[in-house]
């Protein structure tokens, strides 16, 4: 019986670790190349049987922050498609404050799928309000850098 609970046990272990893997490794292809990453800081979804949403957050890795710090906005012309998901091509990208955040509930819905801390959630949509990040907007999904807090975030919807 322990050893079929240890089997059991590792199985479950290992189909969860899995899990983790292969969700970083779909997230990280969302991210245009030339925006380099760290460590993974959170990552939720909320999918259902017709429709989905998600959210990644992930340290900025310290050549992107410095290149971005340099060149400003001109660092994203080249950050148009995501590294590994053929057809996902980012629009213009654009400096915040964003004008479409007047409302508490724009485009923050897509930032309650992944159940954020309350720290994180705050950081990310006042740099969302203020001056000094940028995003870049493609059908059904978003990506934001914030330099200041060496962030990036994607989120999704369908």
């Amino acid at each position: 019986m322990r050893a079929a609970f240890k089997i059991i046990l590792i199985l479950f272990l290992s189909i969860l670790l899995a899990w983790f893997i292969y969700e970083d490794y779909w997230f990280r292809k969302a991210i245009p190349e030339n925006i380099g990453l760290n460590y993974r800081i959170s990552i939720g979804t909320n999918s259902g049987p017709f429709s989905g949403c998600g959210v990644a957050v992930y340290k900025l890795d310290d050549n992107a922050y410095a290149n971005i710090m340099n060149d400003g906005l001109n660092f994203f012309i080249s950050s148009t498609h995501a590294r590994g998901h053929s057809g996902h091509k980012y629009g213009e990208w654009k400096q915040t404050p964003r004008h479409d955040w007047v409302r508490p509930k724009d485009w923050i819905y897509q930032l309650h799928c992944g159940n954020l801390a309350d720290d994180l959630y705050s950081k990310i949509l006042e740099s969302g309000k203020s001056n000094g990040s940028y995003y870049s907007l493609m059908h059904e999904a978003a990506l934001m850098v914030i330099p200041n807090e060496k962030l990036v975030v994607f989120t999704y919807y369908d």
